[in-house]
């Protein structure tokens, strides 16, 4: 846990969300970092997952979502919408999907785990979901 001075230096959005972490995640504080002036939340996967962390981030006034593969990233409007993709999330009710072509990245959006992936020809789709129950 980091001292309340090093919480009151991290700008607004940082300090906000930091605060709301630790209001509604309490038993996970210890996942609450800074690091080069922001704010990192990385919440380790469960065992058999593919999701590697959820971790919650910001970048200057932006905030952040995202599991440890590549491409598997959103950014949220607030700290709101952070805590509750992160129960929806941590609860598999949505999952991270990618799309490629070939090698190259096409598009990320997080979606039901039952959702029908319409095959589209010479694209990928990538379900990864926090249990990895999901996943396909």
């Amino acid at each position: 846990m980091k001292d309340t001075t090093q919480i009151e230096r991290l700008n607004p959005v940082a300090r906000r969300a930091w605060k709301r972490l630790e209001s509604d995640f309490p038993s996970w504080v210890a996942h609450l970092d800074i690091r080069d002036g922001e704010l990192e939340f990385a919440l380790p996967a469960p065992p058999g997952s593919n999701a590697g962390h959820l971790v919650a981030f910001t970048q200057g006034n932006d905030l952040w979502l995202r599991f440890s593969p590549p491409y598997m990233c959103c950014a949220v409007d607030d700290e709101s919408e952070m805590v509750s993709l992160i129960k929806r999330l941590t609860a598999d009710e949505i999952v991270f999907k990618v799309v490629a072509k070939g090698a190259e990245w096409v598009e990320t959006t997080l979606t039901k785990p039952q959702e029908k992936c319409e095959a589209i020809p010479g694209h990928s789709v990538h379900l990864v979901s926090w249990s990895g129950r999901f996943d396909r």
